[in-house]
């Protein structure tokens, strides 16, 4: 007999402990989870531990002992969520009364109860220990009412098993509790290293951003101090070279706000439209420079869901590198290739290739190896394929060529 009351207690404590935990670990590790949907998910736990304690987890014979249900009431009420515990509550008594109508009145005492409790630690600003404690205390005066008034056979070894059980109560919950309130730590742990590394990341981009317009503004300066207007051909030449500058620090400028307000305007757009429409535009650039254009879509019909403006932007940006990178009468090669749920897109030039030492900082925000680059092109639009839940890749031998993969999940 006692063995079987232990055993149903071990499986209590894992009916309202399991759903709780996998709760805290989805919440430990998806960090982008808004605050509605974190607390939908913990009512969906807190509901689902009161399911199955209230299915599967009567103790004994005697199905009027309701105590481990009553955890996930304690804990709505300790995340300050009373109308939601109310709710918790009313489901115990119906239960409550479909089991024994004679239980029902004391059942809506117990309850009323908790909520009077609840009011009373919320307004006196008791710690959340006592507030453990002081539910665990009412649930053994129910417990005994139960136990002594209701039933009129109990012994000693029920006297026993009524404190095991309300002991065992108070330390689930405070162990439920401590859980929560470690994780919360945990999370505003990480919410602060993510936040300095953010500051760290800024900091350090708004540094790289004065460097990369003083210098533009030293080349003007150094000018207009050796500037001689009586000497017009000089004086022409060096407000050319200055105006390039300016452009150049306009330009770096333009791509940095662009950079930290990345919107996207996701709709369904077709592959083979898109690429279309990037060939047709970047042809007649390439003509005129001796380049040659290989399209070749062989993976008609794909559609995605993305922006279509900003990943041709992405498409551009990449076909004008190679071109560039092309010093003479050479080739790109634009094709697409389907793998499972995902289309890429590959760009193949034969230009002069990268190093890999600049391979490997290619995505850095203001590195480039170009006279007039920004350093934010690829940075860019490294930051907008993510935004469409892709990734894009980077091959390159020096003097060799360069491949660039779009990977883009496909619409469902």
């Amino acid at each position: 007999m006692e063995i079987t009351i232990f055993k149903d207690i071990i499986l209590n404590i894992i009916f309202i402990t399991f759903p709780l935990l996998l709760y805290l670990l989805l919440s430990i590790y998806k960090d982008n989870i808004s605050k509605n949907c974190n607390d939908s998910i913990l009512k969906l736990a807190l509901l689902t531990s009161l399911y199955l304690c209230l299915r599967f987890g009567i103790i004994t014979s005697n199905n009027k002992i309701l105590l481990f249900c009553n955890i996930p009431i304690v804990i709505s009420f300790i995340k300050k969520k009373p109308f939601f515990a109310f709710s918790l509550s009313l489901i115990n008594i119906i239960y409550c009364y479909q089991i024994s109508e004679l239980l029902l009145a004391v059942t809506f005492i117990k309850y009323f109860s908790y909520f009077v409790l609840y009011l009373f630690a919320n307004k006196k600003k008791l710690s959340i220990n006592n507030f453990i404690l002081s539910t665990a205390v009412l649930q053994g005066f129910f417990l005994s009412f139960e136990y002594f008034f209701l039933e009129t056979g109990a012994t000693i070894n029920d006297v026993i098993i009524l404190i095991i059980l309300v002991f065992i109560y108070h330390t689930i919950t405070f162990f439920i509790v401590y859980i929560f309130k470690t994780i919360e730590k945990v999370q505003k742990l990480n919410f602060t290293i993510k936040s300095l590394e953010k500051d760290k990341k800024m900091k350090n981009a708004l540094f790289k951003l004065t460097h990369e317009i003083k210098n533009p503004l030293a080349v003007c300066k150094g000018y207009l101090e050796i500037m001689d207007l009586n000497k017009r051909e000089k004086s022409e030449k060096y407000i050319r070279i200055m105006q390039e500058e300016i452009d150049r620090s306009l330009n770096i400028m333009t791509d940095f706000i662009q950079f930290n307000k990345i919107k996207i305007s996701k709709e369904k757009i077709s592959i083979n439209d898109l690429l279309e429409d990037t060939h047709e535009s970047f042809n007649m650039i390439c003509k005129t420079r001796g380049i040659k254009i290989l399209y070749n879509n062989s993976n008609n019909n794909i559609f995605i869901n993305g922006d279509y403006d900003r990943l041709k932007q992405v498409l551009v940006n990449i076909l004008k590198n190679s071109a560039e990178a092309i010093e003479k009468n050479g080739t790109i090669k634009i094709e697409t290739k389907k793998i499972a749920n995902y289309i890429e897109i590959i760009v193949v030039d034969d230009g002069i290739g990268m190093s890999s030492d600049t391979l490997i900082k290619v995505k850095e925000m203001f590195y480039t190896t170009k006279p007039s680059g920004t350093g934010l092109g690829v940075a860019l639009s490294n930051e907008i394929i993510e935004a469409h839940g892709g990734t894009l890749i980077y091959d390159s031998v020096l003097n060799k060529g360069t491949t660039v993969k779009i990977k883009l999940p496909i619409e469902k």
